[in-house]
């Protein structure tokens, strides 16, 4: 039994191939989603990941189309569908109407998807952009309380999350030019991502953070940072971020208290007993 015509495509003939400009809103996408028969796998995460943009306001209008077959199936666009119906919000978008679904199979096969250091460089960024989208990354993470879980599909950093965080921390630019002489050390969107934290506390600690592991040779060997520089660059296996922020932190507090270490701190976060990820305390003038 052929699919009924959704009412959307009631004023779009049938040789119509133009993209249509439209509101799309909950009732239109289910209506065209029920006519579908195509049903392809849904990928529920993506599901969620569209309609969380659209429910914080972040989704745009782009141009980019759904499409839809002369047999009303959907060729592209079943999950932007999807969302609006599950964020319950109207989109703006463009509908294309016609299309034979022979065609499905060259739709979205060569397409290079914009990454997080994409949208730093369209916001103007010359230098560092990969970096500079990595700090901004683990910033959004730090921010959001989100570090030991940040693989977890729901606390993904979309793109537009990135743009935002840029508009609003423009001095991360400096601080990743700041800890370019780190780059052998440590991962430079780490390093540039804790530096702007550790400065915004405490500037004269985030330049000794800086320095030390830059040159520890005039450094005392029971200095936090002196501990720290030897895990970072001690040859053994790929280094956790979660665990290298977790420490940067903890040798942090301790060299901002002047406290003297015979042994790196420890970082447990499982067992019997897990530990609550540190917090950052080194505000205003340094102790002692």
């Amino acid at each position: 039994m052929a699919a009924s015509r959704p009412t959307v495509f009631d004023h779009i003939s049938r040789d119509d191939r133009d993209a249509v400009r439209i509101v799309l809103t909950p009732e239109i996408a289910l209506e065209i989603l029920e006519a579908n028969r195509l049903n392809r796998p849904l990928r529920q995460p993506l599901v969620n990941r569209i309609a969380d943009q659209i429910r914080r306001g972040l989704w745009k209008y782009n141009g980019d189309t759904i499409k839809i077959s002369d047999t009303f199936d959907v060729l592209d666009g079943q999950h932007r569908l999807w969302a609006v119906a599950e964020a319950k919000r109207a989109v703006e978008t463009l509908v294309v109407f016609g299309i034979s679904r022979e065609a499905f199979d060259t739709i979205d096969t060569l397409r290079a998807y914009r990454t997080a250091s994409d949208t730093v460089a369209l916001e103007g960024v010359v230098r560092h952009r990969v970096i500079v989208s990595s700090a901004l990354s683990w910033l959004l993470r730090y921010e959001r309380g989100v570090l030991e879980s940040y693989k977890v599909p729901a606390n993904r950093v979309e793109n537009s999350d990135v743009k935002q965080a840029l508009r609003d921390n423009p001095n991360i630019v400096a601080a990743a030019e700041r800890t370019g002489p780190l780059r052998k050390i440590i991962t430079p969107g780490l390093a540039t991502f804790f530096y702007y934290v550790l400065s915004s506390q405490n500037t004269a600690l985030a330049e000794e953070f800086v320095e030390i592991l830059r040159d520890p040779a005039r450094t005392a060997l029971d200095h936090p940072y002196y501990l720290l520089r030897g895990y970072l660059t001690s040859a053994a296996t790929r280094r956790d971020a979660v665990r290298t922020i977790a420490l940067m932190i903890k040798t942090s507090n301790a060299a901002y208290r002047g406290t003297r270490l015979t042994n790196l701190p420890v970082y447990a976060p499982q067992g019997r007993n897990p530990e609550r990820f540190p917090v950052l305390d080194v505000r205003n003038v340094r102790k002692g």
